[in-house]
């Protein structure tokens, strides 16, 4: 698989709220930071942090504006839409940074947001 599919691959696993399909193409090692957030280390902190965050969701709808792969580095400007349980909806325009290591799986991962935008929409969600 090329870095940009399993980028792909990957958002399409956010969209199927399918964390273990997810982290399969994780390197046991990834660093996941939401900047301006505090990174998370490793697909066991991962696994925590993103199962406490799908609990609430119903569903997720990341869409992809643009995609760009330059060697093992993938960029992605998204618009990030979660569905909750409540009925409530919440979107934040990203622009994420994936780097993928020898074997395939992404060791890297930094996503870029608004902090007041991302204040705004999950305040009320």
């Amino acid at each position: 698989m090329t870095p940009q599919a399993t980028v792909e691959a990957f958002i399409a696993h956010w969209n199927a709220c399918d964390i273990d399909a997810m982290l399969a193409l994780c390197a046991d090692d990834i660093v996941y930071h939401n900047i301006p957030m505090e990174p998370v280390n490793g697909t066991a902190q991962m696994r925590a942090m993103v199962e406490g965050f799908l609990g609430a969701v119903e569903r997720c709808d990341w869409q992809t504006h643009a995609i760009a792969a330059n060697g093992n580095t993938v960029l992605t400007e998204r618009t990030d839409i979660f569905h909750f349980k409540d009925g409530r909806r919440a979107a934040i325009r990203v622009m994420g940074t994936f780097d993928i290591g020898a074997d395939g799986r992404i060791k890297g991962w930094r996503d870029y947001f608004d902090s007041q935008e991302f204040q705004r929409e999950f305040a009320g969600a």
